[in-house]
Order: structure tokens, then sequence, then C-alpha cells
């Protein structure tokens, strides 16, 4: 956290982007407690910044806050699983569309890049390079589609949409298929057609949600967290 990058930003900004990243790639669990004095010593920051880079986690919905002061790593539920999907149901395939017909040279040839690299990453089975840039491919659709309300609208749930893709990513029979699926959805962005693109990102987002659903509803309660 010294870099020269770093210099630029604030302490809270460090700490955040730090506990950020640790939480939604889980190398931090659901359920597990954050100590300010562990972070502190771990980043060698005060407390304070640290309390309110907490509280901007919190604010995300990455942490809970208990009345006592603990803070644990959010555990999410199967209902909150489902009323996130139905929000990406909503949200993405209307990107996809849209970025079909509005997407620039520039963000063509990045996108492109992206899935190229991706399957490479299928074939090496590097699931935590994989992770890093499946949350790239469908950022870079939302901000091709040019709608700036869209836009704000997943960069709310985009923390809590990073933390659930990245447990669907976590079963490795998902990913060949997962990559597959990015393909065809580029193909037709790159084809200029927003119908096709717009069913197969619905279709993608299906498939995510019957693959954890499959794997997690049959051993989990519905009532309690999953990733117990």
């Amino acid at each position: 956290m010294n870099s020269k990058k770093d210099q630029s930003k604030t302490l809270q900004d460090q700490v955040y982007e730090y506990l950020h990243e640790k939480i939604v790639s889980g190398n931090i669990n659901p359920g597990q407690r954050i100590v300010e004095k562990q972070i502190s010593q771990e980043t060698g920051v005060s407390r304070s910044p640290i309390r309110e880079a907490i509280r901007r986690l919190n604010s995300d919905g990455l942490v809970s806050v208990s009345p006592r002061g603990g803070v644990r790593v959010y555990r999410p539920t199967f209902s909150d699983f489902n009323y996130l999907y139905e929000c990406r149901m909503s949200l993405e395939p209307t990107a996809a569309y849209y970025a079909a017909l509005r997407f620039d040279i520039k963000r063509r040839d990045h996108l492109s890049n992206v899935v190229d690299e991706m399957n490479l990453m299928v074939r090496e089975k590097d699931i935590k390079r994989l992770k890093k840039l499946s949350t790239q491919f469908h950022y870079l659709i939302v901000e091709g589609s040019g709608n700036p309300y869209l836009m704000k609208m997943m960069n709310q749930l985009y923390s809590l949409i990073s933390f659930y893709r990245n447990a669907v990513l976590n079963i490795p029979m998902r990913l060949e298929e997962g990559a597959e699926e990015h393909l065809a959805i580029w193909q037709a962005i790159q084809a200029r057609d927003g119908k096709t693109a717009e069913e197969l990102m619905k279709t993608h987002i299906q498939r995510d949600f019957q693959f954890y659903q499959s794997i997690y509803s049959g051993v989990t309660d519905k009532t309690e967290g999953l990733n117990e």
C-alpha cells in the first residue's frame, strides 16, 4: 500500500480498496470477523481511516456491523441471492442490447482482448485471474450501453454482484461453459445484433443462477447463509 499510485489516494481509499478486494475475491470468508487492530497491523494505517473504510463497505453491503461494534463479512442468504439475480435479469440484458448498438472501436478492442484472455485462463485453469476478467467483461458491457442511469444502478450493485459471480466461478464445471457464453455474447455485440446479445446475456445469467442453485439449495437451508 505504499506505491506511488497509492500515494495519490487517501488512507481511507487505500484501506477500502484493500478490504474490498480481499472480501470480493474470497480471501476473507463470509461471516469472518474483521478486526481493526489486525487490519492496522497489515496496512500500517491508523484505526480512524479503517473505521471510515468499514462504513463504506457496510454501505456497499459487504460487511455487517453489530450494535456492539463487531464487524463481519456479509453472509448472503438464499433470498438475497434470488433478489440480486432478479436485478441482474432486468438490467444486464438491457445493457447488452444497447452495448451492441453503441460500442465504439476502442471499447470493442478492449472487450475482444478480455474475451481472448478469458479463454486462455480457462485452458490454464487460472480461476483467480478468470474471476477478475469475468467481472471486467460484465462491467465493460454495462459501460458500453452508454446509459448513465443504467450504469449508476449497476454500480450500486457492483460489489455484491462480484461477490456472487466469484462464488459461481468457484464451480469448476461452470468455467468452460461460462467462457463459451461470454464468447457468444461478444460475437453478437461485435455483429451489432442487439436482440441476440440481449437474449444471450439473459440465458447466461439464468445459467449462473441455475448452477449456484443446484449446488447450494440442496445442502444449505434457505433461511441460513450460503458458504457456511
